[in-house]
């Protein structure tokens, strides 16, 4: 679940502290459905997807789906099934990207492949996605299987781009939205409206909420990337730049300091840079001021965001919605 964190909102939305607790026989019901869709009685699918599923994860996508439900009256069990479904895309993309981005450390522990071997969790993650085409289609609208496998395909474009991408040192502020647009934004909007299960003058309003919110929470989770104890951050820190890939702390520590994209094309192999030269860029962004200008970044879009909700009718779970953005992108891991 999203942490408890202290964050007002403003005079018209009161504070919740845990936007879960207004929502906690939903959420339950949306763990007990994960719970059965990972079981198998083949192998150690069940064992895998614990390892990421039961490790402490926000749980952020289902949380949104439930809240905007009951935020618009639409159907809870239409947001259950699209939870669900969210969460064990989001739980295979993990999986499939510890493996491509080689990486060691996820929710602060090692990393699904570091445990079982990269062929197994390939594999797991494509379970995954299967169970969540399979949750799409109990609910029996087509219109839901439709918009995620729309979702999913937008996904995949933007980690093929960000991967085409990686090893290059030109790489722009407009680049990296692109990018984040498709593989995070997509499937929190996705969640955000229900699926498309809302009603259609909501469903604008609810998406750009979505895409806005996912804009900021990639932002802050690029953050973590430049975090100075990988153990606090909860995942690798500098993996990015050994990956080649330029988020946005270092693109706009770029714009203050032309001297530091010198420094990044000296140090950029072919596929990213060193070790050694990712922890001196992790600390020479910081100096630039970059993670202070993408916090700022991630903050004006979650007022985006909010702005977007005031069209709902005032509820607590409007009020959640609101805090939800605040929280997300404050998090420290």
């Amino acid at each position: 679940m999203i942490s408890q964190q202290k964050k007002a909102t403003s005079d018209d939305h009161p504070e919740v502290l845990d936007p879960s607790s207004i929502v906690q026989q939903e959420m339950a019901a949306i763990d007990a459905m994960l719970n059965e869709k990972m079981r198998s009685p083949v192998g150690p699918i069940p064992k895998v997807g614990t390892h990421l599923l039961g490790a402490g994860g926000k749980r952020l996508r289902p949380l949104l789906a439930v809240l905007a439900a009951r935020a618009t009256d639409a159907s809870i069990a239409h947001a259950t099934a699209v939870g669900v479904a969210a969460e064990l895309i989001h739980t295979a993309t993990l999986f499939h990207d510890d493996v491509v981005d080689d990486g060691r450390v996820r929710r602060g522990r090692p990393a699904a492949r570091m445990v079982y071997g990269n062929g197994i969790v390939v594999l797991v993650g494509d379970f995954c996605l299967a169970r969540a085409l399979e949750t799409v289609a109990e609910s029996g609208v087509l219109a839901l299987v439709q918009s995620l496998a729309a979702t999913v395909r937008e996904m995949a474009e933007g980690e093929v781009a960000q991967l085409e991408g990686a090893g290059n040192p030109d790489s722009t502020v407009a680049d990296y939205f692109s990018v984040i647009d498709r593989k995070t934004a997509s499937l929190i909007a996705w969640c955000t409206r229900v699926g498309g299960a809302i009603s259609p003058e909501h469903n604008a309003v609810l998406d750009r909420y979505g895409r806005a919110m996912g804009r900021a929470f990639q932002i802050a989770d690029d953050i973590l990337d430049y975090a100075i104890d990988e153990t606090t951050a909860g995942k690798s820190v500098g993996h990015d730049l050994m990956e080649g890939k330029l988020t946005l702390p270092a693109l706009l520590a770029c714009d203050t300091d032309a001297g530091l994209r010198a420094r990044i094309q000296a140090a950029m192999g072919e596929g990213g840079v060193s070790a050694e030269n990712a922890r001196e860029l992790v600390a020479a962004v910081n100096a630039a001021g970059g993670v202070q200008a993408a916090r700022k970044q991630a903050h004006a879009l979650v007022e985006t965001a909010i702005a977007d909700l005031q069209i709902l009718p005032k509820t607590p779970y409007r009020d959640a919605l609101v805090s939800i953005a605040h929280l997300a992108v404050d998090r420290v891991r």
